[in-house]
């Protein structure tokens, strides 16, 4: 048995032991109560930092039904955007698709990311940008027409650069307007949900206007397909570093050159379609690669030569 003066002392600590949790747990429970009022409701009409329709897993249906059923199902979309009722959005977002002749891809991705994104209170353009057929695809520069285009339509406050044939998987994979550039295609399931290479920054990624603007956009040069993404992550180096390389200083948003076809607001989507002089952009490869200001190799321009000869 343990003498008096030990049980006393026992006794003592463990009074100021229960008083210290209690304490803990009040303060906790009231900072923890305060935290979901803000959540529920503000005085300045913002929506929730955490959107609350968000369901995690959702199912994706790979049917391309008719575009007016697709428009009955979101009534309250107008001219590609939409912004929530209730609330006042905390970010616009521009969603930017390069497109060329995938209707039945671009009905499944238009009927899937609208239920997504008006889950995420967003308030959000669809821009699917297109070239004139003549000329060779061209991902980045279709990217650098869409920013510039939706710029002229809101104030977003950063872009999502999306392909037509990902879909997200979870809504919890937020596509807000991030601190960072955000990578958000890291798991595909073509892939077995692996990230191909530790620089891989293709599919889907996000960025700010600001940052965008920092690093002068995509590269106008890589006609066909890939390339350009793993030179939109170098790019990304001058956020850190403040120095941009060669190419980067004069090919992107302060030499893009384009004629804008015609851009349509339609009810789903805005669609954009733009030409260029092939002549011109012939001559700008050229023109990189004699002034040493391109990292794009002779091979490469050769292999844009015949693209264009092509068509």
């Amino acid at each position: 048995m343990l003498p008096n003066y030990l049980r006393k002392a026992a006794t003592i600590v463990f009074i100021f032991q229960t008083v210290f949790l209690l304490l803990w747990y009040l303060k906790y429970n009231a900072t923890l109560t305060v935290l979901m009022k803000r959540n529920i409701s503000n005085n300045s009409g913002l929506c929730p930092l955490i959107p609350p329709d968000l369901v995690g897993t959702i199912s994706v249906n790979i049917n391309a039904i008719e575009w007016m059923d697709i428009e009955k199902k979101f009534q309250k979309v107008i001219k590609g955007s939409y912004q929530p009722e209730n609330c006042k959005a905390r970010h616009k977002v521009a969603i930017l698709v390069p497109y060329r002749d995938r209707d039945t891809h671009l009905r499944i991705f238009i009927n899937h990311m609208h239920s997504f994104l008006i889950r995420q209170q967003l308030e959000y353009g669809i821009y699917i940008v297109e070239l004139d057929k003549d000329i060779p695809f061209n991902r980045g520069f279709l990217f650098n027409v869409g920013v510039m285009e939706a710029l002229k339509d809101n104030n977003y406050g950063c872009f999502v650069f999306h392909d037509v044939d990902l879909l997200p998987l979870n809504d919890l994979n937020l596509y807000q307007c991030p601190d960072q550039p955000k990578h958000l295609s890291v798991a595909i399931d073509k892939y077995k949900f692996k990230l191909l290479y530790a620089t891989n920054f293709g599919g889907v990624s996000s960025m700010s206007t600001e940052q965008f603007t920092t690093i002068n956009g995509y590269s106008n040069l890589f006609f066909g397909w890939g390339g350009e993404d793993d030179d939109f992550y170098n790019r990304m180096d001058v956020l850190n570093s403040g120095t941009k390389r060669p190419n980067q200083a004069v090919d992107g948003l302060n030499s893009l050159q384009y004629n804008l076809t015609e851009k349509v607001y339609r009810k789903m989507y805005v669609h954009i379609t733009v030409t260029l002089n092939k002549k011109d952009a012939v001559t700008q490869l050229l023109n990189r690669l004699k002034k040493g200001k391109s990292q794009i190799s002779e091979s490469q321009i050769f292999e844009t030569f015949k693209k264009f000869l092509k068509n």
